[in-house]
């Protein structure tokens, strides 16, 4: 858990009784390779933080897995459209390494917000890094090579990024594995 508090302090101070609150809502889970932390259709009422292992967030169109995004120790993983709107998602949230996460539910979040508002200041900020992460990523495709957007991965983890298959790598940045071949060989 201090892993989850020292990136809270670079974002806000909390006393030690907020943190005591916050703490107290988190749970501890496991979750072995290949298993889902989401799956299609189910309601993502959670928020959680990546202790260890690697997660990869993807939807299916025509069969085809689209991977948007890749989750490795230090980061926040949800499918944050069904936690705001409570719809059902529609993407998969899957563990890639045997992971160990803390999560925190919707509810518990709420009230947090309520009882601290520097908690809920914390949400914001936090909402906010999101918000530039994934506008970061659509510029990326606009205005980055295929090349670009992989060493930006690769500098983002690239000891674990090892050991992610190819094919997903070549997906999350829309490009044939093929491509992805020729950029590794071109290193």
């Amino acid at each position: 858990m201090q892993q989850i508090r020292s990136y809270f302090s670079k974002l806000i101070k909390l006393t030690d009784q907020e943190w005591a609150d916050y703490a107290d809502c988190l749970v501890k889970e496991r979750y072995p390779k290949k298993s889902f932390l989401l799956e299609e259709g189910g309601s993502c009422d959670f928020i959680a933080f990546v202790e260890e292992g690697v997660f990869r967030f993807y939807h299916e169109v025509e069969g085809e897995e689209m991977i948007t995004a890749f989750f490795f120790s230090g980061d926040f993983v949800t499918n944050y459209r069904s936690f705001l709107t409570g719809a059902p998602s529609e993407h998969y949230i899957q563990v890639l390494q045997d992971a160990t996460i803390y999560k925190i539910s919707k509810k518990d979040l709420h009230d947090l917000y309520d009882k601290h508002r520097s908690i809920e200041r914390l949400g914001r900020l936090i909402a906010e890094n999101l918000y530039l992460m994934v506008a970061k990523r659509l510029d990326a495709f606009h205005s980055s090579s295929p090349e670009e957007r992989y060493y930006d991965l690769v500098n983002r983890n690239s000891k674990l990024l090892q050991e992610i298959p190819q094919y997903m790598i070549a997906s999350y940045l829309g490009i044939k594995p093929e491509t992805l071949s020729r950029i590794r060989a071109r290193k």
